[in-house]
């Protein structure tokens, strides 16, 4: 039954792809997907997921998962700080036929929600976003990639808004070169994917290399929401990231790798305002300052930090611009064949909610990076969903970031999954934390990628 508007009383929004056929699918041979909710209220919320398919069609399934022991409704409770994940292809098919979905979490207490995505097939791609609350008639993509060392960016575009949507993406790549595309119609709460592998925009050629960024307008006002899921499909590199409505004049970003255990990060930064700034990257060790120049014919630069903080390690950094403007970021970080993509913070809050963590959870495995964005020095507190809270013994100033490696907890048991708080010690202090999975170990069953990253939440 198709309806003409969803009116949940709080409504997390995050999209989400079900692909299940071959001649179908946009990363791999197969795609499928995954949703890790987390209530961050004091009391029970009742969650229930509505599916919109990229026609309109709303389908809000009794039973989420058809194999797990426990039975999982549609609504169903969750607990103060607890999580639970919905592995979509689980959902029962008479329920939900195979196709690629928009997703609508709402709830009577507040939530947060986390998307997977993955390919599946001669090789692994996989990626994680975090879910949007509201959308704007114009969002930001600090990254797209077309043809760039085999890179294609996969743009989805989600409609929040209450009549169809029409859209405009505008490419500008690092050259100055201009590229579009254009869909009419999105209907409301549906989304549209344009997967650039196989669709060249306007104004490229399939010769074009483009490393850019991009705007993503609704041409006709109605509130969207954006996801570029990068791809390099001759290994499964995937890079996603959500979009953002706004800029901040100082940005901060917890996690960049210099052949840290054989990872290595890129930095991109986008100005939003018109006019020319200058913008400068403070690393949080002794590594010297970054700089460079944005215009409007070239509104974002990227930075190999090999190259450019050649110093081996883990750091984070501090990004300002002069004149002030608006910026964004995304830093994608690779090993081989993994990757994974966040966005950098233009503030924080002294309490994080993680929605999902992992010591060897069907192998996968977790780090969390929290960085003190605030000029209140302050350590951390972390508790894990079942489990005593502690206190980390390092002190963190402005800028400065600690990484824990979940499997070291010793206190969690193998095959743990589960939410994580974690909280600013010092009163006035604020942080901003980034998730990364990975499961190198099934890299010998399946070559590709097998790491994501997301952006944790900030408690309002």
């Amino acid at each position: 039954m198709k309806t003409k508007k969803i009116v949940p009383a709080i409504m997390a929004l995050i999209m989400i792809f079900v692909l299940a056929v071959p001649v179908s699918a946009q990363l791999g041979d197969t795609d499928v997907s995954s949703i890790t909710i987390q209530n961050v209220s004091s009391v029970n919320a009742t969650v229930t997921v509505t599916f919109v398919s990229e026609s309109g069609f709303v389908y809000t399934p009794t039973q989420l998962d058809n194999l797990t022991p426990t039975a999982f409704p549609n609504p169903f409770t969750l607990v103060p700080n607890q999580s639970r994940q919905i592995y979509v292809p689980n959902v029962p098919a008479a329920q939900l036929p195979t196709c690629r979905y928009s997703v609508v979490i709402s709830s009577t207490e507040q939530v947060v929600a986390v998307a997977g995505v993955a390919g599946m097939g001669t090789r692994r791609f996989s990626g994680s976003y975090s879910g949007f609350s509201a959308g704007a008639s114009q969002v930001y993509l600090p990254s797209t990639a077309f043809n760039y060392f085999g890179w294609y960016s996969m743009i989805s575009i989600q409609n929040l808004g209450s009549a169809p949507a029409n859209v405009t993406v505008t490419i500008t790549c690092s050259t100055g070169l201009v590229g579009t595309l254009q869909v009419s119609g999105v209907p409301e709460m549906a989304s549209h994917t344009f997967a650039l592998k196989n669709t060249t925009p306007t104004g490229f050629t399939g010769a074009t290399v483009c490393n850019g960024s991009a705007l993503v307008t609704s041409t006709n006002s109605q509130p969207i929401a954006a996801v570029d899921s990068m791809s390099k499909p001759s290994t499964g590199s995937t890079n996603t990231f959500e979009a953002s409505a706004v800029g901040f004049q100082k940005l901060y970003v917890p996690s960049l790798s210099t052949a840290f255990f054989g990872w290595n990060s890129s930095l991109t930064i986008r100005k939003l305002v018109s006019g020319s700034t200058t913008v400068t990257i403070d690393y949080s060790d002794a590594e010297p300052n970054d700089t460079c120049n944005l215009t409007n014919a070239t509104p974002a630069c990227q930075l190999y930090l090999p190259t450019h903080h050649p110093s081996p390690g883990l750091y984070g950094a501090t990004i300002t611009s002069s004149p002030a403007n608006q910026l964004l970021a995304v830093v994608g970080t690779t090993k081989d064949t993994l990757s994974g993509a966040y966005k950098g913070f233009g503030s924080g809050s002294g309490v994080v909610k993680v929605p999902e963590v992992t010591k060897y959870y069907f192998n996968w495995i977790t780090s969390v990076t929290c960085q003190n964005v605030s000029s209140t020095a302050t350590t951390l507190n972390f508790s894990y969903q079942g489990f005593p809270a502690y206190n980390h013994p390092e002190t963190l100033t402005e800028g400065e970031a600690i990484q824990v490696f979940v499997p070291n907890e010793a206190f969690l048991p193998v095959g743990y999954q589960g939410g994580l708080t974690v909280s600013a010690n010092a009163a006035g202090a604020e942080i901003a934390c980034i998730v990364s999975h990975n499961n190198p170990s099934n890299l010998s069953i399946t070559s590709g990628d097998w790491a994501t990253y997301y952006n944790a939440f900030n408690q309002e």
